[in-house]
């Protein structure tokens, strides 16, 4: 039997992965680039073990373009447990303080809403995957060191109550990147004078793509491997959608391909570039005076 990367293969594509509860995003990368035997496989942006939802793994050459997803907006179903808050901000942490929710209404929670849209500024948990002097927040946590965190700016799109029983409520929320869900149900509650932890969270949206792409570690693991496999795939192209788009020459795409500016009228920014087959080349640079420089270069067929 082969052995080591003998058996990888170069399959290009990204998965709009579905995560269970209880898997590290790592855990599932690893999975997904083992049912693919892929060379190459990459996550963008990870979501706790205790968080499910959508989880982009690319592969291949679609992990050049895993930077540019990180930036993406986001949408969560999050639900919130009052009276306690943890070490964590979530279920796996210890209670660290209490409070009594019992003359709290909904009413309350949803008149707080205003505050926390737009522009805000949050303090990133120590139990984050920030890095000080290239040790992540969670280990210096995890060995009862706790430093001073900068307040980050982040962006709070939409905001809203799904249910409330007294005990717990449930909401949801469009956010920038940078957003910290177990952050901001911490401040919420605090907000009415509560303390609280996330107990369940799940990633809805992620821009740009579609929701009905996703899918799950069964329906890979079910999936023959190969074509059937493979169909499951989304092109790299998917992770652009919604970008502006440019279609050159095979002398224009050749040029590019050798670092090459070449001359364009564009506006100023980035543009997802193609061949005349419409696959997917790259991204390139316009600086709004007439020259457009690649970026990222794909090595597509």
């Amino acid at each position: 039997m082969a052995k080591g990367n003998s058996r990888r293969r170069a399959v290009d594509g990204i998965v709009l992965l579905d995560k269970p509860l209880g898997l590290s995003s790592n855990a599932a990368l690893q999975i997904v680039k083992q049912l693919y035997n892929a060379e190459k496989a990459g996550h963008t942006g990870s979501l706790d073990p205790l968080a499910t939802g959508l989880l982009p793994i690319c592969l291949g050459e679609a992990t050049k373009l895993s930077a540019y997803l990180l930036d993406a907006d986001k949408r969560y179903q999050a639900r919130v447990r009052l009276g306690q808050r943890t070490s964590t901000g979530d279920a796996e942490g210890e209670p660290i303080a209490s409070s009594d929710p019992s003359l709290l209404d909904r009413a309350r929670l949803e008149a707080a809403i205003p505050q926390f849209l737009g522009a805000i500024t949050q303090i990133p948990p120590m139990y984050s995957a920030l890095k000080r002097d290239g040790i992540p927040l969670y280990t210096l946590a995890r060995a009862g060191v706790e430093i001073e965190r900068q307040a980050r700016p982040v962006r709070i799109h939409e905001l809203c109550i799904k249910s409330f029983d007294g005990l717990h409520f449930e909401f949801e929320v469009s956010c920038s990147k940078g957003t910290y869900v177990r952050t901001l149900a911490e401040d919420w509650a605090a907000a009415v004078g509560q303390e609280a932890h996330l107990v369940a969270l799940r990633r809805t949206g992620l821009e740009p793509f579609e929701l009905a792409s996703r899918v799950d570690l069964e329906q890979l693991q079910q999936a023959e491997a190969g074509a059937q496999r493979d169909s499951l795939l989304l092109n790299a192209a998917a992770a652009l959608r919604g970008w502006p788009q440019l279609t050159v020459d095979d002398n224009l795409a050749r040029r590019l391909s050798h670092g090459q500016t070449i001359p364009l009228a564009a506006g100023a920014g980035l543009i997802a570039v193609f061949d005349q087959r419409q696959y997917l080349l790259g991204i390139a640079e316009s600086d709004g005076a007439g020259h457009l420089k690649p970026r990222r270069w794909m090595n597509l067929p």
